[in-house]
């Protein structure tokens, strides 16, 4: 799947997996790219062959992070060209967010409920991958990538395409009183009060206002209307499926 927001943007690449046409099997089917979620390391490698062969991308050079539900980013270049590629081990450690400017780097971030966001500077051929649960979107997970985009490559935000990808929406994103809270008081309209029995959150709106409070162009902005719950047959969904879910993920690159 893509985003048709970057049509039309030289040299740029993206691709964003389902679970289908993989080797894994039970909760991981199939197309299971998580190397920390319990399923076979085999399967798992065989999956990230078969999606870098299918979306076009070098699997040898992918580029992978140790996703810890934060905001940091990690500013790539070729010397880290292959880490975390076909292992958890050499993934890179603590940060939820990618972001480079040369050529034949593909960088994946894994998701299953948290959102996937892609920003590309057409201008500076710059790009990053976000991974962004509403711990690392409160924590402006987003603004922090476009920030080390402007400081590392010059771009401007105005400048900068957004896409949000599949997450869970407002009807399955339940929170405890004390989570909304803590969003209130940073974005009181993305806690959802009255209609449910418990508070509900936007994480979409959590993100996008991120990105807007940076100058990213509102009319820049594209959000995918899915629910990686309400189409668990399609996503993977750590809550549809009670914890036990593979991860798909967004990939990015610049030829």
């Amino acid at each position: 799947m893509q985003f048709g927001i970057f049509d039309g943007v030289t040299g740029f690449h993206h691709a964003l997996s389902t679970r289908a046409d993989g080797v894994s099997t039970g909760e991981f089917a199939s197309l299971n790219l998580g190397f920390h979620v319990g399923d076979e390391a085999t399967a798992v490698r065989e999956n990230r062959r078969l999606f870098a062969q299918n979306a076009g991308f070098d699997i040898e050079r992918l580029v992978a992070a140790q996703q810890v539900h934060g905001a940091n980013v990690r500013v790539i270049s070729s010397t880290e060209a292959g880490s975390g590629a076909l292992d958890w081990d050499s993934a890179l450690p603590d940060c939820d967010a990618l972001t480079t400017n040369e050529q034949g780097l593909p960088l994946l971030i894994q998701v299953a409920d948290c959102a996937p966001v892609l920003l590309v500077d057409p201008q500076q051929r710059a790009l990053a991958v976000v991974h962004a649960g509403w711990r690392g979107a409160l924590a402006g997970a987003a603004s922090n990538a476009i920030a080390a985009m402007h400081r590392e490559f010059g771009t401007n935000p105005n400048d900068v395409l957004a896409a949000i990808g599949p997450c869970l929406n407002i009807d399955n994103l339940e929170v405890g009183e004390e989570v909304a809270q803590q969003v209130e008081a940073k974005n009181a309209a993305a806690v959802i009060r009255g209609s449910f029995a418990k508070p509900h959150l936007d994480l979409r709106a959590i993100i996008r206002d991120d990105l807007v409070s940076v100058n990213v162009a509102l009319t820049n902005i594209e959000i995918s209307p899915i629910c990686t719950r309400e189409r668990n047959d399609l996503f993977f969904s750590h809550r549809g499926q009670k914890g036990n879910a593979g991860r798909f993920g967004i990939v990015a690159w610049w030829s």
